[in-house]
């Protein structure tokens, strides 16, 4: 099975500003190209954009989550909370580490992992 590359991910949101501020939290660079409409994070990996509800974003991504390894996934769980995050439970992942998912202030679930040792 072969791997892609993705250049953009987009997300909406009712409110890009709010998003772009429980990210910056987070600790993730964010670039805004128009504040009330999107806003682009700035990464190393792949480029992710959030869009407001006036954007045309496809509907295919609508399942997608987002995942980021983390150095510390308690650390990360407990900062998305106080960020306004709704935080699952965490779980352990047998011998690849432990993981734990949230839903952002705009909807969007994403997931920290942490690797084992």
């Amino acid at each position: 099975m072969s791997s892609v590359k993705l250049k953009q991910v987009y997300l909406t949101a009712n409110d890009p500003g709010r998003l772009a501020e429980f990210y910056e939290g987070l600790g993730l660079k964010v670039r805004f190209a128009d504040p009330g409409k999107w806003i682009q994070f700035v990464s190393d990996a792949a480029a992710f954009c959030v869009a407001g509800p006036t954007e045309s974003v496809s509907d295919q991504l609508q399942d997608a989550v987002l995942v980021f390894d983390v150095d510390d996934l308690d650390a990360a769980m407990e900062r998305a909370a106080a960020m306004g995050a709704q935080v699952g439970a965490v779980r352990d992942m047998e011998s690849h580490g432990r993981a734990g998912k949230v839903r952002d202030p705009g909807g969007n679930v994403i997931q920290f992992y942490q690797a084992a040792g």
